[in-house]
């Protein structure tokens, strides 16, 4: 797992959403939040496709599907992708968080996603723990 890569993407999503990563929960705080969600994300996603994946299925084929589905949720954006992200959402930050941050944390998760280069999608899947 590559912590260094993992916070850049983290860094990556807070500033899209707008949020300064010194506002309100600190530096280091605010990574390790985004770290979770987007960690917690990817294992959902993992949970969907596990039918999806034969037991002789190589790494590759596993990360090129799990980048597959990430950019493809993150380009469709339908309702019940946005409500399975909003569900890790409030489980990871407060009400008033929530409340301050669902909207802007939503919409820089599928924009990353929809971005994400095959490194950064093996990093993440890696760091999710296949």
């Amino acid at each position: 797992m590559n912590d260094s890569q993992l916070n850049a993407i983290a860094s990556k999503v807070l500033s899209k959403a707008g949020i300064s990563e010194q506002e309100k929960f600190g530096s280091v705080i605010a990574i390790l939040m985004i770290v979770s969600i987007i960690l917690t994300v990817i294992r959902v996603l993992q949970e969907c496709n596990k039918n999806k994946l034969s037991k002789n299925c190589s790494a590759a084929d596993k990360y090129e599907l799990y980048g597959q589905e990430i950019k493809e949720y993150s380009l469709r954006r339908g309702w019940f992708t946005k409500m399975r992200i909003k569900k890790v959402l409030r489980q990871k930050l407060n009400q008033e968080q929530y409340e301050k941050y669902s909207l802007a944390l939503l919409n820089a998760l599928l924009e990353t996603g929809e971005n994400l280069n095959n490194q950064e999608v093996l990093c993440l899947v890696e760091a999710a723990n296949v």
